[in-house]
This record gives C-alpha cells, sequence and structure tokens, in this order.
C-alpha cells in the first residue's frame, strides 16, 4: 500500500474519524497521507467532539499503521480503500463513502467496475407471499449473471442470497457490524456458504469493531452504493427498506418496489415508494429487459409446477378469458382478500398478467 491508503487504514481504524470528517480532511490538506500527518491542533476544528479528537491523536502516537494493516490481513481480511483503483466509483460519489471496505472471500469473485450488481431489500419480517417474490427475484437476477447485494439480515435479505447461491449466482453481504462478527449469529451458516461459493462479505468497520447505535442503517448507504438497482419487496410504513431506497433515488439509482396485496401491512412501504414515484416491478423478466437482458427460463412455466387446488381453478379459469379479481373470487368461492394473494403469486411466477384495464389472463 501507498501512504495515502496506509492513511485511509488508519483513519477507518482509529474509531475516531468518520466519512464526512475524512472528507472534510482529505479537502482541506489535499491528501489522506497529509490530513493524517497534520499537525494537531490544525486537526482540532474538523472533530465533532473532544472524544473523538483525543481518540485519533493516541491512535496516531501508538499504532504503526504497517503493522496494523499486517494484523488485519493477517486475519483473512483485505482492504479496499478509497485511494484502491477498484474501490467502486459509484460508492465513492455518494455523500459519504465508506473509507475503506474490509472483505472476506475472495475479491476477484465481483467486478464492481463491470457487474451489474443489485440490491434486494425488505423486511426482517416477511409473509410467505414476499418470501417468494424474493426467492423468484433472486433466483432470476442471479441466473442472468447478475450479483445480488443485501445486508445479511434475516427476512428478505436472506432469502435473496440464498437464491443466489442456489442458481449458483454472486452475492455481496454487506454487515453492519466488523468485518470479524456474524449479526444475527443465526445467519452464521449463510455466511459461511456466501463465502464457500462465490460470494463476499464487506464492512467498512475492521474487525474488532463492536456494534453501535445507527450502523445498520448506515450500511444501507453501501447497498446502495455497490448497485445499479435497488428492489424493495416487503416493509411497513417505517420500514428500514425506505430509508435505502428514498438514499438511492437521492444518488440517481433506480427503484423498483414490488406491490402487494392491500391487505397486508408489509405491502404499506412498497406502496408508499410507489406513490413517490419508484418503477413498479410486475416481474423478474420486465426487470432484466430493462438491463438489456432476456432470461426467459427465469420464470417456470405452468406445466413444470404443481398448482394448488385453488391456483388450478384460477388457470383453468383465465386459460378460457379475461375475469377481473371479484370475479374470479366468486368463482373459486373465496373473498376477495383471500384471492388477491394467490392471484398475485400467479402473477409474480409470470403464469398470469393484468391487462391494461385490470383483468387477469393466462400469460401466454
Amino acid at each position: 500500500m501507498d501512504d495515502n491508503q496506509k492513511a485511509c487504514v488508519g483513519f477507518s481504524v482509529c474509531g475516531g474519524v468518520g466519512p464526512m470528517t475524512f472528507i472534510k480532511m482529505v479537502t482541506h490538506f489535499g491528501s489522506p497521507h497529509a490530513a493524517y500527518q497534520a499537525p494537531s491542533v490544525a486537526l482540532q476544528p474538523f472533530f465533532r467532539t473532544t472524544q473523538n479528537y483525543h481518540l485519533f491523536l493516541a491512535f496516531r502516537s501508538t499504532r504503526n499503521l504497517e503493522n496494523e494493516i499486517k494484523k488485519i490481513e493477517g486475519s483473512g481480511v483485505w482492504i479496499m480503500t478509497q485511494w484502491h483503483d477498484d474501490y467502486p466509483q459509484q460508492l465513492k460519489h455518494i455523500s459519504d463513502p465508506p473509507i475503506c471496505l474490509f472483505g472476506k472471500g475472495i475479491r476477484d469473485n465481483i467486478h464492481f467496475t463491470t457487474d451489474i450488481c443489485v440490491g434486494i431489500v425488505g423486511t426482517r419480517k416477511p409473509t410467505s407471499y414476499g418470501q417468494f417474490v424474493a426467492r423468484e427475484l433472486g433466483e432470476a437476477v442471479a441466473a442472468a449473471g447478475m450479483v445480488i447485494v443485501s445486508g445479511m439480515a434475516t427476512g428478505i435479505d436472506t432469502t435473496s442470497h440464498k437464491a443466489a447461491i442456489e442458481k449458483q449466482g454472486r452475492t455481496v453481504a454487506v454487515l453492519g457490524t466488523g468485518i470479524d462478527m456474524v449479526y444475527p449469529y443465526e445467519n452464521k451458516d449463510l455466511h459461511d456458504q456466501i463465502l464457500a461459493e462465490y460470494g463476499i462479505v464487506v464492512s467498512e468497520y475492521p474487525p474488532g469493531f463492536g456494534i453501535r447505535r445507527g450502523m445498520f442503517v448506515m450500511r444501507n448507504r453501501i447497498i446502495v452504493g455497490l448497485s445499479k438497482a435497488i428492489i424493495v419487496v416487503e416493509g411497513g410504513e417505517h420500514s428500514g427498506s425506505l430509508i435505502t431506497a428514498r438514499f438511492a433515488a437521492e444518488n440517481g439509482v433506480d427503484v423498483y418496489a414490488v406491490p402487494g396485496p392491500i391487505t397486508s401491512d408489509m405491502s404499506i412501504g412498497p406502496h408508499i415508494l410507489l406513490g413517490e414515484g419508484a418503477k413498479i416491478l410486475k416481474n423478474p423478466q420486465e426487470f432484466l429487459r430493462d438491463f438489456g437482458v432476456e432470461q426467459k427460463s427465469a420464470f417456470i412455466s405452468p406445466q413444470q409446477i404443481n398448482l394448488t387446488p385453488n391456483e388450478k381453478k384460477i388457470f383453468d379459469l383465465l386459460s378460457v378469458k379475461k375475469h377481473f379479481a371479484d370475479e374470479v373470487a366468486r368463482t373459486i368461492t373465496l373473498s376477495v382478500p383471500e384471492t388477491l394473494p394467490i392471484l398475485s403469486l400467479l402473477e409474480v411466477r409470470g403464469i398470469i398478467e393484468k391487462d391494461l384495464d385490470g383483468g387477469f389472463i393466462v400469460r401466454v
């Protein structure tokens, strides 16, 4: 590493300098190395708290950067600083990019400059509909050669990562903890599987960094900075996924929202985003076409799957002619709220589609 790269590591590891402070210092002094070596009195105005100021000074006076780097890399962690040529350019241009990315896994598995990375996010408590959608989307995206980026949380994140692995695709797990901590621990097997296959795990926090308030919210901006598009599958009115989506929109990253049953609280978040201008994601095929990819095999045709009795009734009904949701409900003797989720699943799976006037037909 050159002097600027070493200084980046020092600022990341010391615990007293955040991304915004780093940007101000580098802008003022001209380079990370110059900022790191600046006189103490010249640095003090850049720190919001006296505690952070003294943390940095203590680190700088007692720690050798080359030894710190050797210790990190000796634990199986690689380091990518803003001064590395392969640091993701889109991430570098968000409002507060991480000073460093610490990673595990084979670094060359993912090429941030050429790969199309897609962020899939959503609630930690998905419905069966949300899980199905995340799995179908994940498998289609992975089968198309794209990279799935998510936060390795329970729920939609977990389902998305597993979908990539199922298709022998690539995935990036962005942690909201130190790179050496698996959180939640119940995802330890998933973490290990990502590294064993074709994925990587990254964090802006070095080994040994404990959990602090706000770290998981901060993690979401990295998901955005690595992704060409963000897909929100499910989320409540105050879901962190909405924060991620809005940050994406502010930074020029396309946001897609998956519509859901109006009877589900987990549909509120995506529907809010649709009202704010997010693109509606009807099925994976349309999403892939937006990126110039045709993946006809991404969906399973009705002939390849076993439909439930109610799904079979609906399929047979719509094979004859178009029906509206209330007509379908009356025919199969279910209520409209019971019928809508079934129609939504069939639509997401590519078995049926909605006509311009809102009627449902079998996809040809």
